[in-house]
């Protein structure tokens, strides 16, 4: 007969020593600082995530920098597609200090659009916005590039966590 126990089963990552947590933590935090540019962060997420975590990730900082420009609760659930729980838990992680959240969101970059077309009125007069327009091009056009290579290798890890699911279905499930 089984062995009864009044504790559940531990799980994996109570198995571990608390000496064996915090050095788990100290590389995990540590590797988010030694990388030095948006591509080597992006090539880091890449390998470290899954492209669930990531799309999780990003739309739980979309939330957070939303819930900072003051929309409501609901604004946001309409623009992102995610549920009020998600939004309600990142609030209250926002209200119960939420600096880690604050100090990045005022430091991220602008993520620039491609400029539309430009007015039919005379070239002198649209110099400097020409100039303007072709500055703002070269940036959004050089972030399009960088995120387009992110997603595509989102994409490929995501066929390959499926091609391994996959495999190990057919060799140890039913």
């Amino acid at each position: 007969m089984a062995r009864t126990t009044y504790y559940g089963k531990l799980r994996r990552e109570e198995k571990f020593s608390k000496e064996k947590r915090l050095e788990l933590m100290f590389d995990l935090i540590n590797s988010f600082r030694i990388v030095k540019s948006p591509v080597e962060t992006a090539d880091f997420l890449q390998d470290l995530l899954t492209a669930k975590e990531i799309k999780n990730l990003s739309i739980r900082l979309r939330i957070a920098k939303l819930l900072l420009s003051s929309k409501t609760h609901e604004e946001i659930v309409r623009e992102l597609h995610c549920s009020f729980a998600t939004v309600a838990k990142v609030s209250i992680w926002l209200s119960q200090g939420g600096e880690g959240f604050k100090k990045v969101i005022s430091r991220l970059p602008t993520k620039y659009a491609i400029p539309p077309n430009l007015p039919p009125i005379p070239i002198e007069f649209q110099l400097p916005r020409v100039l303007l327009t072709i500055a703002q091009y070269s940036i959004a056009k050089n972030q399009n590039v960088k995120l387009e290579k992110f997603l595509g290798g989102i994409k490929d890890k995501e066929a390959t966590d499926k091609e391994i699911r996959e495999k190990h279905r057919q060799e140890f499930g039913k």
